[in-house]
């Protein structure tokens, strides 16, 4: 329906002119002034019917094209208020019932690296948005980094795919902690270590933060172990980690503020300080 009303305006003109074509051929052996007069009036009557439909069809398929612009708006923002609820719901889960002790924020990646061995993610959010220094990045499947740097209007954010960055980590219902890292090669896959051989692990256990720092909450996913290397002479695993989050390809982010960091790191310097 839509291709033939486009033709019609489109040939508006050019069908118009062979109409009245049409009627002048059918009067034109008829000279009296009256045929003449009513001529002209039916060419008027018929050519502002005409031009009055074209005018319509116009307005209908402007209105369409307005609804569609609309109806695509309004999916856009239900799917971004969806990703917010789900990774309001990721630190629900993970530090459930502490979830009144941080704030999500959402925002969207205008720049990012991965293939670097020091990689840095721009976000479109800065300290005129409530965003700091040191707060946590996730995504709808894990963590991303850590703000590092902040203006008004936009912030850097150290990604985890930054090499002399670790990141404190446990397995999943295991109670054994160990420290993450990135290698520089795979952007996929992270290395954990430190974990002791004292305790039992397993291709496809789940990786997670383990809240002993002020950056991330903890029991967020971070991955799941792919293999592992266990030493002949004792000591720590060499685990290999898949990550859940695709780093190469990010567009929606969410920081995560926590209310209580200050206080922590108050007192994390002052026993430091106190044991000098």
């Amino acid at each position: 329906m839509q291709w033939i009303l486009n033709i019609i305006i489109q040939k508006k003109n050019f069908l118009l002119f062979l109409f009245l074509l049409g009627i002048g051929i059918v009067f034109s052996s008829y000279r009296s002034s009256y045929h003449h007069s009513k001529l002209q009036r039916f060419g008027i009557i018929i050519s502002g019917g005409i031009f009055k439909s074209i005018n319509n069809s116009k307005s209908y398929l402007s209105l369409t094209e307005s609804n569609q612009s609309l109806l695509a708006e309004n999916s856009a923002l239900h799917q971004e208020l969806l990703q917010y609820k789900q990774a309001e719901n990721l630190i629900s889960e993970s530090t459930n019932p502490e979830l009144n002790n941080y704030l999500v924020r959402s925002a969207t990646v205008v720049k990012n690296s991965y293939a670097k061995a020091r990689n840095i993610i721009i976000i479109d959010k800065g300290t005129s948005d409530g965003i700091l220094k040191d707060m946590s990045v996730v995504g709808l499947n894990g963590i991303i980094g850590i703000i590092k740097q902040t203006s008004a209007h936009f912030s850097s954010v150290i990604s985890i795919l930054y090499q002399d960055f670790s990141i404190n980590a446990k397995i999943q219902g295991k109670g054994a902690f160990g420290s993450l890292s990135w290698e520089g090669y795979d952007p996929t896959r992270m290395v954990l270590s430190d974990v002791s051989i004292i305790n039992t692990i397993a291709v496809g256990d789940t990786i997670e933060t383990g809240g002993m720092s002020a950056y991330f909450p903890k029991g967020i996913p971070i991955g799941t172990i792919i293999d592992f290397e266990t030493p002949t002479s004792g000591g720590y695993y060499n685990i290999e980690v898949a990550l859940l989050n695709n780093l190469t390809d990010l567009e929606h982010v969410y920081i995560i503020e926590n209310k209580k960091r200050s206080e922590f790191i108050d007192l994390q310097k002052k026993s430091e300080d106190g044991t000098r």
